[in-house]
């Protein structure tokens, strides 16, 4: 296994779409897959429902996100990158950050206002940001 360099590592980022947001309250653990659109400060994540994962994001913000790619037991990639959660709340950024999203995963329908007062009136769960404080990628070697 190799370490990738920094820009090898952002461009295996901004290519995938899905990975694995690890969160943990009280000591205890807690993963789940979901789509993710990268940017040059954070990962954005709109989360539908509102649940386990909103209970985890809002008890601890510390957060690890996974994304692999891999092809075989000798041929992979993986990234991990550590930050700090938060819920993305100024109505600017919010649509912004929709809109994003949904140019990168065509996850949404392009309807924002309802989105967005779905996401203020506590109806859905809403987009949070991952503040990216470390990114780390290997590869294998072979």
């Amino acid at each position: 296994m190799k370490e990738l360099p920094k820009e090898a590592a952002i461009d295996f980022v901004k290519m995938k779409r899905y990975g694995n947001l690890a969160l943990c309250n009280k000591n205890v653990p807690y993963c789940i897959p979901i789509a993710y659109t990268y940017t040059d400060e954070a990962l954005l994540l709109y989360q539908r429902s509102r649940g386990r994962t909103l209970e985890y994001i809002e008890a601890n913000q510390k957060a690890c996100f996974e994304i692999h790619d891999i092809k075989g037991f000798i041929d992979y990639r993986s990234a991990i990158i550590e930050g700090w959660i938060s819920r993305v709340t100024d109505p600017a950024e919010l649509r912004n950050s929709l809109r994003l999203i949904e140019k990168n995963i065509s996850l949404i329908d392009g309807s924002y206002e309802e989105i967005v007062q779905a996401i203020t009136s506590g109806k859905a769960g809403g987009i949070y940001k991952i503040i990216i404080e470390k990114l780390s990628a290997v590869e294998s070697s072979e």
